[in-house]
C-alpha cells in the first residue's frame, strides 16, 4: 500500500472453552518486556513512545539516526532497544512508571536520554494534558511537566485514535486489504474507523507540502441509527440496558461489549429465543465480560444461528457508520478500517452485511462509491503512529 500511500498521501474455530481460558491467560498478565539487541548506529538518537490505557502502559525507547524522519509510507528507520508494559495499578503516578522504565534502559543507553515522547493516551487530551477516572490512584499526565522531571525536550501526548491516524501513515501494501475499486487522490483528506473496546474516528488533512496531520473526533459518541424492525428493538433494548431515554451511541453497538450486548438481545428476543444453543449459552454467561464477544464470534464460525444473526447485525452497523464517516470527511485519500475486531474478523467487513450498508447512502451513494476503502489487517497501528509523532517531533527539538 505504500506504494499506493505514496500516491494517495502522494496519490476451524476452537471450543467456545477453549477461547475464554485463552482470554483469560491474556488478561492475567500483568506485564511483559522485549529487549531486543541494538547495533551501534554512527550518529544515533534516542525517542520514546508510549501507549497509557486505563490499565497497563506500555513504553518503548528506539534508537533512530540522527537525521530520521516521519515520512509517510514507511516506518520510521532505527531499531526498538527496550519495551516494556506496566500494570498501572502497582505505580502511584504516571511519572513513576515513567522514571522506572527510564532507570531499566539505563544499562542499554549509558545514561543516554531520549529527546522526544509521544504518548497516545485512552482520553480526551486538553492542553497537553489527560485525566484517568478509571485508574484507582486518580492519574493525570501532564506533558509538560514530564518534560521537567525527566529531562527529555518535547513530550507530546495525543489521542489513543490520534495515534491509530498517525499509524496509517506508515502501513505498507500487505498490511491492508482493498474493499473496493475507487483509485486514491494525491492531497486529498484520509480518515480512519475503527472497532475494538469502542469505536474510534478520526481524519487527517495535508499542508501544501503534503504532510498530513491528524485530528480525533468523538464520532463513535453519534446516535445509533436502527435500519429496520429488529434493530429498532435492539435500540429499546439496549436504552433500557444502560438507563437512557431519548438516544444511544453507535459505539454501544459497534464495538466488543456491543457485540456482547447484542447477544444478550437476540437470546431474549421472541423470534430467536426458542433457537438458543445451551451449551453456547452456558459458556456466553459464564465468561468475563471482555470474553462474551470471543464466545460469539467463535459461535458464528461454528454455524449457531443466533451467533451469526448477532455478527450481521453487528456487520451491517459498522458498514453504515462507516458509510456515515466517508459522507462526514469525503476522504478520497481513503478510508480505513482499523480495530482488532476487524483484523481479527476480516470476513466480516469484506462481507455483504457490512458492504452493502456502507454503500447504502441514498441520493449520495454514487459519493461513498468514489471513497477507496482499506481493511488495516495489523493491530499495532496505535503504537506505530506514536513512534511516527515521536521521530517527527526531532525535526522541531
Amino acid at each position: 500500500m505504500l506504494s499506493r500511500l505514496a500516491l494517495r498521501l502522494r496519490a476451524s474455530a476452537a471450543p467456545y472453552t477453549a477461547a475464554a481460558a485463552a482470554a483469560t491467560a491474556t488478561a492475567a498478565v500483568l506485564y511483559e518486556q522485549q529487549r531486543v539487541p541494538a547495533h551501534t548506529l554512527q550518529g544515533s538518537r534516542l525517542v520514546m513512545s508510549g501507549d497509557c490505557g486505563g490499565t497497563n502502559t506500555r513504553l518503548q525507547v528506539f534508537r533512530v539516526p540522527t537525521d530520521a524522519k516521519a515520512t509517510a509510507g514507511h516506518m520510521p528507520p532505527g531499531e526498538l532497544v527496550f519495551s516494556k508494559k506496566y500494570l498501572n495499578s502497582s505505580h502511584v503516578s504516571f511519572e513513576e512508571v515513567c522514571k522506572t522504565f527510564l532507570a531499566e534502559i539505563t544499562p542499554m543507553t549509558q545514561g543516554e536520554l531520549p529527546e522526544t515522547c509521544c504518548l497516545a493516551c485512552a482520553g480526551g487530551i486538553t492542553n497537553n494534558t489527560v485525566s484517568f477516572t478509571n485508574v484507582a490512584k486518580g492519574w493525570e499526565i501532564d506533558g509538560y511537566a514530564l518534560q521537567a522531571s525527566l529531562k527529555i525536550g518535547t513530550v507530546r501526548l495525543i489521542n489513543d485514535f490520534e495515534a491509530q491516524g498517525y499509524g496509517l501513515l506508515t502501513l505498507g501494501d500487505a498490511e491492508t486489504i482493498k474493499l473496493n475499486d475507487a483509485p486514491p487522490r494525491a492531497g486529498a483528506p484520509i480518515a480512519c474507523v475503527g472497532a475494538g473496546t469502542g469505536l474510534g474516528e478520526c481524519f487527517l488533512t495535508p499542508d501544501a507540502a503534503g504532510n498530513y496531520t491528524c485530528f480525533p473526533s468523538e464520532g463513535g459518541h453519534v446516535e445509533y441509527a436502527p435500519r429496520d424492525q429488529l434493530t429498532h428493538d435492539l435500540l429499546e433494548y439496549l436504552k433500557t440496558k444502560h438507563g437512557l431515554k431519548k438516544r444511544l451511541s453507535v459505539e454501544r453497538v459497534v464495538s466488543g461489549p456491543g457485540i456482547a450486548h447484542t447477544y444478550e438481545f437476540i437470546r431474549q428476543h421472541a423470534a430467536y429465543a426458542t433457537r438458543v444453543d445451551p451449551a453456547l449459552d452456558k459458556a456466553f454467561l459464564a465468561a468475563a465480560e471482555h470474553e462474551k464477544g470471543a464466545v460469539v464470534a467463535v459461535g458464528a464460525l461454528k454455524g449457531d444461528p443466533l451467533c451469526k444473526k448477532v455478527v450481521a447485525l453487528f456487520s451491517e452497523s459498522y458498514g453504515a457508520e462507516v458509510g456515515n464517516a466517508a459522507l462526514k470527511w469525503l476522504p478520497y485519500g481513503g478510508l480505513y478500517i482499523s480495530g482488532g475486531i476487524g483484523a481479527k474478523n476480516p470476513e466480516w467487513v469484506k462481507g455483504e452485511h457490512f458492504m452493502r450498508a456502507y454503500a447504502d447512502k441514498g441520493r449520495l451513494s454514487p459519493c461513498v462509491a468514489q471513497v477507496p476503502l482499506y481493511l488495516v489487517t495489523t493491530e499495532d497501528t496505535g503504537e506505530r503512529g506514536a513512534l511516527f509523532v515521536a521521530v517527527s517531533l526531532l525535526a522541531k527539538s
